[in-house]
């Protein structure tokens, strides 16, 4: 397993900044471990059922798994079949401790709340990705960009089944309705997806803020740019703002 580095950057902005609650959350994390792995958590969480429930559902996701995942670096075996296991076996069961303490707020306040959730475990050269809902991760590499993530949502479902076109997908009345979230009281139905990544690839997290709004060409002209992950972020960022949701992209990239 190579040991390649990873650098990053992030921004979430409320939909009208500084009038409105922002739903969304994100979270990065790199680190060094005893072996001298470079390690890395990467969350993008859009809460849903009301501006302060939804703002406490995705914070309480981003809070959970990174609670969760944190002390495992150290423990991650050397053999790459088994270093997958662990890896992918922790993250799940960090995801399953989020939805249960999401359901345990909401019953306890007596209210509804919920919040989609796409994470990138990175662990050298090995990356574990995970969505439920959608908000979406992206592999950019050599100027392609591939969605892994797979959306739960009810117009993503027919268009797999073969009952709406990608492009009457993007304005039928139940595009924004998601089938999953973390804050139910069953146990989250996860996908969970492996990559080996190379040097300069590039993982693009987001909400639905951003791709809702960006296409995937214009997503991709971004990522193709040689300017900072800062500014990237932030170009992105300008560009998807629209005032219709709120938004929030995690750009990480492996040197």
């Amino acid at each position: 397993m190579t040991g390649l580095q990873i650098i990053a950057a992030a921004k979430t902005e409320a939909k009208f900044p500084e009038k409105s609650d922002n739903q969304d959350a994100v979270h990065m994390y790199i680190t060094t471990n005893e072996q001298q792995m470079c390690c890395g958590l990467f969350i993008v969480a859009d809460g849903v059922g009301g501006h302060k429930e939804g703002s406490q559902a995705s914070k309480t996701a981003v809070a959970t798994i990174h609670e969760a995942i944190e002390p495992i670096w150290n423990q991650t075996p050397d053999q790459p079949t088994q270093a997958v296991q662990f890896l992918q076996s922790h993250l799940y069961q960090a995801i399953v401790a989020a939805n249960d303490k999401i359901y345990t707020y909401a019953k306890e306040q007596n209210i509804r709340t919920a919040s989609t959730l796409t994470c990138a475990l990175v662990y050298g050269s090995l990356a574990i990705i995970a969505n439920i809902g959608d908000s979406r991760t992206y592999l950019y590499r050599g100027d392609h960009l591939e969605q892994i993530t797979v959306d739960h949502s009810v117009v993503d479902w027919l268009v797999r089944q073969g009952h709406l076109s990608p492009k009457e997908a993007l304005t039928h009345p139940y595009r924004n309705v998601i089938m999953h979230a973390l804050g139910s009281h069953e146990t989250p139905e996860a996908d969970i997806f492996l990559r080996w990544l190379q040097p300069n690839d590039r993982l693009l997290l987001c909400s639905d803020g951003v791709w809702d709004t960006l296409s995937n060409e214009m997503i991709l002209s971004y990522l193709q740019t040689a300017v900072s992950l800062d500014d990237m972020v932030s170009a992105i960022l300008s560009s998807a703002q629209d005032h219709s949701d709120d938004i929030s992209l995690i750009i990480a990239q492996t040197t």
